[in-house]
């Protein structure tokens, strides 16, 4: 018994040792690097991108992150602990991309209603291939929310050379919500009208979010504030005419369509729809418990994070 005692611990010992950690203590994650670039779009704006990647080790995979209409890569790369899913897709071995649209943040400043899917997509494609000539890969992995969503469809459908696998969390496909509908049928009436910019009021997030840490909106809050005072209204023609739901029958790429059990701003059964019309031979629809619109920085936002990495890493 003694001598099988003494074997498994020589066997931890060397494990510990082989991993880096000293005696039995859990090894930290290296803090990530950032840096930041502009890309020209051969469709006009400069686009705005932050990198994130690991310190110490080559990374394995990599990915765009493409934000909703409420703010620019704040989204993704929120400084709150936990929620930072750039953060998180680096410590499991990801180098990570996030950028602000045209008319957010550091991008260039254009008309709002140049703020749509299409125009949106070209700008990302000229990132996707910044990313691939930088990183020596030849697609990059694409996750969207919201506005994202439609956003990583033009892409992946004008440009299926470009992306491998895709995440679309929150994608509104021929309809919006009855919830929402009045709200968007007015923004896009303002966006045709001539208003098409309006406060960012970042602060309304908590509207599509169901369970929400009180210090994670505060933080959004305060970051938005300051990085995007003003919204373009231009996305919400898109969601109003569906614009966009011409390229879900052309999509290949494996794709998961991940929804909250709460949405306010998609109809679920619609959702469905979208998810049976999607003709890529590798798909799923995930229903995420006690969420929303905004899942990576709701109370779920862990499952969330989990089931990303497990789909990019497949």
């Amino acid at each position: 018994m003694k001598k099988r005692l003494v074997t498994i611990a020589a066997i931890v010992i060397s494990f510990s040792l082989f991993y880096g950690c000293a005696g039995l203590e859990v090894c930290k994650t290296p803090k990530p690097v950032q840096s930041e670039y502009t890309v020209k779009s051969p469709a006009g704006p400069t686009i705005y991108v932050v990198r994130k990647a690991p310190s110490q080790y080559k990374p394995t995979k990599v990915v765009l992150l493409i934000p909703w209409v409420k703010s620019g890569s704040t989204l993704y790369n929120l400084p709150v602990e936990g929620y930072n899913l750039m953060d998180y897709l680096v410590s499991k071995g990801f180098v990570t991309y996030a950028v602000d649209h045209r008319s957010y943040g550091k991008s260039t400043k254009t008309e709002g209603l140049d703020v749509n899917a299409d125009n949106c997509g070209k700008d990302m494609k000229a990132v996707a291939d910044f990313i691939e000539a930088k990183e020596n890969v030849d697609k990059v992995n694409v996750v969207g929310l919201s506005f994202g969503t439609v956003i990583s469809l033009s892409l992946a459908a004008n440009y299926p050379e470009e992306v491998e696998r895709m995440v679309l969390m929150g994608l509104p496909y021929k309809t919006v919500n009855q919830k929402v509908k009045k709200v968007v049928a007015k923004l896009s009436h303002m966006a045709e009208t001539g208003k098409t910019f309006i406060p960012s009021n970042p602060v309304s997030a908590k509207g599509l979010w169901y369970k929400y840490d009180e210090k994670v909106l505060n933080k959004f809050v305060e970051i938005v504030e300051k990085r995007n005072p003003k919204i373009p209204t231009g996305p919400f023609i898109d969601a109003r005419d569906a614009r966009h739901a011409k390229y879900v029958p052309m999509i290949k790429c494996p794709t998961l369509f991940m929804y909250g059990e709460y949405e306010v701003f998609v109809d679920l059964e619609d959702a469905m729809n979208c998810f049976k019309d999607c003709p890529a031979e590798k798909k799923a629809y995930m229903l995420v418990g006690n969420g929303s619109h905004g899942l990576v920085l709701e109370k779920t936002h862990d499952l969330v994070f989990r089931t990303i990495y497990g789909w990019l890493s497949d």
